[in-house]
Order: C-alpha cells, then sequence, then structure tokens
C-alpha cells in the first residue's frame, strides 16, 4: 500500500518504544515489548541498541535485564528521535528544480512545504514525557 505520508519502520519503531518505556516503573526487554507493539524482535532490538549507543536508553542484560529510559531522554523532542534515526529532515523539494518546470506554477503548490514544515513543528514541540499510557 502507498500512502503520501510515510514514517520509517525504524522511525516508528524508536518513537513508540522510548514512550513505552519511558512510561514503565520497570525495565522491560525486547520480549516484552515485541509482544506489546507486535514489531519484530530483531527490528526491535537492531533500533534499541542504537537509542543505547546514543544514550537515550540504558540497558542492563540477565534475567532480569532491559532497557530503561534516561532521565534526559523524557524531554528529547520527537524531532530529535526522529532525526537519530532518520539522519537530517528536509522539506519536501519537487524532483523537477523550479527552473526546469514545465509550468507557468507548481503542480503541487506549496502544500508539500507547508505539510512538512507543520509535522516537523509539531515534533519539535512534543517530547517523549508527553506522551502517557492509556
Amino acid at each position: 500500500m502507498n500512502t503520501l505520508f510515510n514514517l520509517s519502520e525504524a522511525a516508528t519503531i524508536a518513537l513508540h518504544s522510548l514512550a513505552i518505556i519511558g512510561n514503565s516503573e520497570e525495565r522491560l526487554n525486547v520480549k516484552k515489548l515485541a509482544e506489546k507493539t507486535k514489531f519484530s524482535r530483531n527490528h526491535l532490538a537492531k533500533i534499541l541498541n542504537l537509542l543505547v549507543r546514543y544514550n537515550y536508553l540504558s540497558s542492563e542484560r540477565g534475567p532480569n535485564g532491559g532497557f530503561i529510559i534516561n532521565p534526559r531522554t523524557r524531554q528529547a523532542t520527537l524531532f530529535e528521535i526522529l532525526e537519530v534515526i532518520e539522519g537530517r529532515i528536509e522539506v519536501f523539494q519537487c524532483t523537477i528544480t523550479c527552473g526546469n518546470c514545465y509550468f507557468s506554477s507548481c503542480l503541487f503548490g506549496d502544500k508539500p512545504k507547508i505539510f512538512t514544515t507543520e509535522f516537523v513543528n509539531y515534533l519539535k514541540e512534543k517530547t517523549i514525557a508527553d506522551f502517557t499510557l492509556k
């Protein structure tokens, strides 16, 4: 299925996992998180280890091990996390540069730029601490 708006699975895993771990009173291991989120255990483990490497999470091995959120991570914005996973986020640009466009006005108008800017602003306003489990 194609969608007009798309976040990578890696970004979705990172953001949801941080919010879930941030709301947990106990360490959560990959198995528990995979059961809650229905994400692939292998992909989940890869993303969680990346978040440990960037110091958003701490992990402990063993039977009582798992992941906990680092205190500063609660104030990390969704945008900050997204850029860790995806790299630098850029505003939509048409593949035809304006000077080479065939039309007197852009077929897309300025909507892609507006949508991207609006979404980036939302991501910059929201922190991991803003989300609680139902």
